[in-house]
């Protein structure tokens, strides 16, 4: 291992700061996702694509951008990874998001999670 690799390895405020950031995200998730989930219509997943004004892209695409990242992070940290990268994803304005969502719905365990996240709130389920 190169030395620097193991000086960083050792450094207690390294694993404070990587602990610290893993919990915040874990709890901005355990918050986050479900409000973002209840408030995208039953309808988010199947609708036709409406333009938006320049200034709610570039709003949509900062927080999106943030949220994917946490959502790669969660992929290997404590947290719902897969829904985080799912509701990143429907924040992004691109012409290959609705495969994406599509693929990440496929998965039950997915699909599952986000509509009972719905039920709780009283939402209906998310339609394919």
């Amino acid at each position: 291992m190169p030395e620097f690799l193991s000086q960083l390895a050792g450094n207690p405020w390294l694993w404070f700061i990587g602990t610290s950031v893993s919990i915040v995200l874990f709890v901005a998730t355990l918050v986050g996702i479900p409000i973002l989930c209840i408030r995208l219509p039953a309808d988010y997943f199947i609708r036709p694509h409406q333009p938006q004004p320049i200034w709610k892209v570039t709003v949509r695409f900062v927080v999106a951008s943030i949220v994917i990242l946490m959502g790669i992070a969660m992929l290997v940290l404590p947290g719902q990874g897969l829904l985080t990268l799912l509701i990143g994803i429907s924040l992004l304005d691109f012409p290959a998001k609705r495969v994406w969502q599509r693929r990440l719905l496929q998965h039950p365990p997915v699909y599952r999670a986000l509509n009972a996240i719905r039920k709780r709130a009283g939402k209906t389920p998310f339609q394919t």
